[in-house]
């Protein structure tokens, strides 16, 4: 079956093509334009593989949260190819993809996430097949409590160090993930395939999921506010 992966939800993209005869996954971190790079970078990896865009049979992206517009150029350019190649397209959930990328790595509670901009973060903890805190947007101050009564967890995410960084000196049992930001396509893949014999296909009207809302969101609300004096 050939598989188109790819997470552009932070600036680290994370693309993945398997064939039935080959499988090839990039991690490219640094100055990328989604906007400019994606469609070329998934042309060259087809041409490698000896495909073409057609011939993709599952499409699956990350649906956030994450950066506005990197999900937007995701999942767009995987809606173009879809309709060209009459491929299903799967969104998974960000945060549990980074999640999965170290299920198998790590025993101990995992805490993903993901830098959201204005001193906050996207985060999601989960212990065990447990979720203690699903995906929300907060400061790392939020979740201090919950790590004070863990033991052994693990900071993972394009942003791991940055928000350990950012956590107070509270005498925390907390490791920052040496390996981060990780190449998420192999995790993507295997939700996303195990959403769609779940669930099948996204509806075609199906976009990212932000959590937070738009700048552009928050100015129409602040003057709707202001119009009504509030």
């Amino acid at each position: 079956m050939n598989i188109l992966s790819l997470d552009t939800s932070n600036p680290v993209l994370s693309l993945s093509l398997r064939t039935n005869n080959s499988y090839e996954e990039r991690k490219i971190i640094g100055n990328f334009s989604h906007s400019e790079n994606l469609l070329g970078e998934i042309k060259s990896m087809t041409k490698r593989a000896g495909i073409e865009l057609k011939d993709l049979e599952l499409l699956i992206c990350t649906k956030g949260p994450g950066s506005f517009t990197g999900l937007r150029v995701g999942m767009a350019g995987l809606k173009g190819i879809s309709l060209a190649s009459s491929a299903p397209l799967v969104s998974v959930p960000t945060l549990s993809v980074i999640d999965e990328s170290v299920k198998s790595l790590w025993k101990g509670p995992v805490l993903s996430v993901i830098d959201a901009k204005k001193k906050k973060f996207y985060f999601r903890l989960r212990k065990g097949e447990d979720v203690i805190i699903s995906d929300r947007d907060g400061n790392p101050e939020d979740v201090i409590e919950t790590l004070k009564s863990l033991k052994d967890v693990l900071i993972t995410g394009p942003d791991a160090a940055l928000f350990a960084s950012k956590l107070s000196s509270e005498d925390l049992d907390i490791t920052v993930d040496s390996e981060a930001p990780r190449c998420l396509s192999y995790a993507l893949e295997k939700l996303g395939k195990e959403k769609y014999a779940t669930d099948g296909p996204d509806d075609i009207g199906e976009g990212p999921v932000y959590i937070r809302r738009s700048d552009a969101e928050e100015m129409l609300l602040a003057k709707a506010r202001e119009a009504k004096g509030e």
